[in-house]
């Protein structure tokens, strides 16, 4: 079951000025993946409308640029500022946390979500420089609530990336897998060299959003419901 149809996702391509993100908030996430894979780091917007906006951006080692197992063009992606393809066999996780730093100086980053696995030398890192970094554990009772929230936006066209490809190719790579009777889910690669990173990152970023914001605020303020996705 793919999480999102050609359509779908073309329906997000639109545009926005970065410029004008500047000094706002926003919420992060990672996935560092294999060292000597794909990693990838975003941070969402939440924007008027309903919209949020995605700042995404991914490292892969030049062994596998050399492979070209995905078949991307490596050189536009590198040159449209999406991916930077580091020399030698493997990711330094510190490009992480120097992109996050980069991007602090624009933005006002409220907290970042990761998944755990390979990240206790990174997170330790980061949180004595100051991030807000909270654990988002990768099983299906913490992310098929974001999962079904974010499908939502997207099925709206309310997430916008200004049409980034890489991007666009990690989330035509996502599946579902159903975990169990009760409808709960993980997302899942369509295969072993279609990577989903970029859009794990994201899911990382969303539940840290979830978790700071309400979801339900009814004309009736006494109904007020707060949903929160607890660890």
């Amino acid at each position: 079951l793919s999480f999102l149809d050609t359509k779908t996702i073309k329906k997000n391509n639109r545009e926005y000025d970065v410029e004008k993100l500047r000094g706002e908030r926003c919420y992060g996430g990672f996935d560092l993946s294999e060292t000597e894979d794909f990693t990838s780091a975003c941070l969402e917007f939440p924007l008027p409308g309903n919209d949020f906006f995605v700042l995404s951006h991914s490292w892969v080692p030049e062994k596998k640029v050399k492979e070209d197992r995905e078949k991307l063009d490596w050189k536009y992606l590198e040159s449209t500022g999406r991916l930077t393809i580091v020399h030698g066999d493997y990711v330094d996780y510190n490009l992480v946390y120097q992109w996050f730093e980069e991007q602090r100086s624009k933005y006002r980053i409220d907290s970042i979500g990761f998944d755990p696995a390979k990240a206790f030398l990174l997170v330790q890192l980061m949180r004595e420089k100051g991030f807000v970094l909270n654990e988002v554990r990768q099983g299906e009772l913490t992310l098929t609530a974001p999962l079904d929230n974010l499908k939502e936006r997207f099925l709206d066209g309310n997430m916008i990336h200004n049409n980034d490809p890489l991007f666009n190719w990690y989330l035509g790579n996502v599946k579902l897998t159903k975990r169990s009777a009760n409808a709960t889910y993980l997302p899942t690669k369509q295969n072993r060299h279609r990577k989903i990173d970029g859009f794990a990152a994201l899911l990382d970023a969303h539940t840290e959003w979830i978790r700071k914001n309400p979801l339900f605020i009814p004309a009736d303020k006494s109904l007020v419901t707060t949903i929160n996705i607890r660890r």
